[in-house]
């Protein structure tokens, strides 16, 4: 009787694990397949990884900044070019990833927030977005649109004033470029002058 009642108790022991166990043996786990864990999408070509990438509106909803987290596993600068299509209007952002990790958005980092217009774009909604890594591969996706709601994105919400300093900043960066530029060109053009032979 006792070795009838051990019997039973390590049929119904396996009966009970077997049937803990048995939703995983016919349907598929959700854990297995690769999701994104936050907000945002991860989009990976080649040797581009962009990680938690979604658009953040500013204060007037009329312009969105682009969020995320880029990885460059090259030892070259790279450049990824996003096209934003939202019903029949385009705007395209082009952002320079240095080898490693680079972060865009973030009004107090050390790149600039680079933001697009698309008109009628709300958030709550998707965009379509294009991506394509210069020299590389192209990939097409859907990308959330947040606003300050979530209080982990406020800090990327953007003031007008904000939006003035960035203007002002990339102003002051075209016009350094152009002078620089114009500088290298006379440097050039006296060195070739010192270098040309006397006329007899």
């Amino acid at each position: 009787m006792k070795t009838r009642r051990i019997a039973s108790s390590i049929a119904l022991a396996a009966a009970i694990a077997l049937g803990a166990t048995g939703c995983s043996m016919i349907a598929p786990q959700g854990t297995t397949h690769p999701y994104a864990p936050s907000d945002g999408i991860d989009v990976t070509i080649e040797q581009v990884a962009l990680r938690n990438l979604l658009l953040v509106a500013d204060e007037s909803g009329d312009n969105f900044n682009v969020v995320f987290a880029g990885v460059n596993n090259t030892t070259d600068d790279l450049v990824v070019s996003m096209t934003f299509a939202h019903d029949s209007t385009e705007a395209r952002a082009d952002f320079l990833l240095v080898p490693g990790l680079s972060s865009f958005g973030n009004p107090e980092g050390e790149i600039a927030p680079t933001l697009v217009s698309l008109p009628g774009l709300k958030a709550g909604a998707t965009v379509e977005v294009y991506f394509e890594v210069a020299g590389g591969g192209e990939a097409k996706y859907e990308v959330p649109v947040l606003d300050g709601t979530l209080s982990e994105y406020k800090d990327y919400v953007l003031s007008a004033s904000q939006l003035r300093k960035i203007e002002r900043d990339a102003a002051a960066a075209e016009s350094k470029g152009t002078n620089d530029a114009a500088s290298s060109k006379d440097a050039t053009a006296t060195e070739d002058a010192a270098e040309a032979p006397a006329a007899q």
